[in-house]
């Protein structure tokens, strides 16, 4: 399990905001161990990530009730969202299951992003690891394969869909088509 410290080296601090984990904890069903062990996220990762959500439909740890028919109510918070599509593209804790899911907004889509919100703050610890050792094109897609075997390890659900968020992103890093 990574510490606070790698956390906020991997971050930096400077690029962290806070979230209400231990009201969480005792607010939502999701059990305690979905939950990552700091009280802070990233405030932008480059691509894949960010809390910055100023200007944007939702606030960050907005509420959404989605209705979902006959199933009742899937109650979910807002944990970020896509860089490039803030408004449409948020992910969500699911506040029952403590899964990471990304809502689009304007379709209702739900797709799972990660199993967890602990396995959503490792992969972006990975993530940042692996973008500041990026030292070009070169070696990029060898690492980049690295990194999806690290993922899988930490998540495999997150791969379970050749067509996944974190799916397409390594696809991407490693310059293969889906």
């Amino acid at each position: 399990m990574t510490d606070s410290d790698a956390y906020l080296k991997a971050w930096e601090s400077d690029n962290v905001v806070p979230y209400p984990r231990d009201a969480w904890i005792g607010e939502f069903k999701a059990p305690a161990t979905t939950y990552p062990a700091v009280d802070f996220l990233p405030l932008d990762m480059s691509v894949v990530y960010t809390a910055y959500l100023e200007d944007a439909r939702f606030d960050l740890y907005s509420r959404i009730d989605l209705d979902m028919g006959r199933d009742g109510k899937l109650a979910l918070a807002v944990v970020g969202a896509v860089p490039d599509d803030k408004d449409d593209m948020l992910f969500c804790l699911d506040t029952g299951s403590g899964q990471i899911l990304l809502l689009g907004v304007s379709d209702g889509t739900l797709e799972l992003v990660n199993s967890t919100f602990k396995a959503l703050a490792e992969f972006l610890y990975h993530f940042a690891l692996f973008i500041d050792a990026d030292t070009g094109a070169a070696g990029r897609a060898k690492r980049a394969k690295a990194l999806r075997a690290e993922l899988t390890a930490i998540d495999p659900e997150a791969f379970a869909d050749r067509e996944s968020w974190w799916s397409i992103a390594l696809m991407q890093l490693e310059g293969t088509k889906g």
